[in-house]
């Protein structure tokens, strides 16, 4: 491996989150996200000599992992209709944009928000977005009613996205003291 397919390697296990979390947001399936992402992988890898190094490594990623999964859509024939896979796409494309030390700050605070969790409620939160796990299965698999499942996952993301905002805030708060 030369330099430069090493410092690609490197850009994309550092991006892997942006990256991913993008193909979700399209995609909408953890499964089908983990084999798009080793899909925009090996594109990435075959198309290194064309980044700009001068230029932001996840915009140029995430605009690879669109194609693959724009892709995958045709494929499929499963193209949301009516413009959607634009608006779709360009939401998702926010994901990779900003402040890349907010982003670190904010896994590092997700993580805290989410170990602070009863385990119950991150079994739950680890089955459904870890595994991918929906519906009944879920409900079975942490001892709940169906009806409840999609209740208790709001409240839970709701939960987590305070949490992770006061986070954030805090520790803004502490560096400009």
């Amino acid at each position: 491996m030369d330099s430069r397919s090493f410092q690609a390697f490197l850009s994309i296990t550092e991006n892997r989150s942006r990256i991913l979390a993008m193909i979700v947001t399209m995609v909408q399936d953890f499964d089908v996200a983990e084999d798009l992402f080793q899909e925009t992988v090996i594109e990435i890898l075959n198309s290194e000599e064309q980044f700009d190094p001068t230029r932001s490594f996840t915009p140029w990623a995430c605009g690879i992992a669109k194609n693959v999964v724009r892709q995958h859509w045709r494929r499929q024939k499963q193209t949301p209709s009516s413009g959607l896979d634009e608006m779709i796409s360009d939401l998702a494309m926010v994901s990779t944009e900003g402040d890349d030390d907010l982003w670190h700050r904010e896994q590092k605070a997700l993580r805290s928000c989410f170990q602070k969790l009863p385990s119950r409620m991150q079994q739950l939160l680890l089955l459904r977005y870890g595994h991918n796990i929906k519906g009944r299965e879920l409900a079975e698999s942490v001892a709940c009613r169906p009806g409840s499942i999609r209740t208790t996952l709001a409240r839970l993301r709701g939960q987590l996205r305070h949490c992770i905002q006061a986070k954030t805030a805090e520790k803004m708060v502490k560096a400009n003291l």
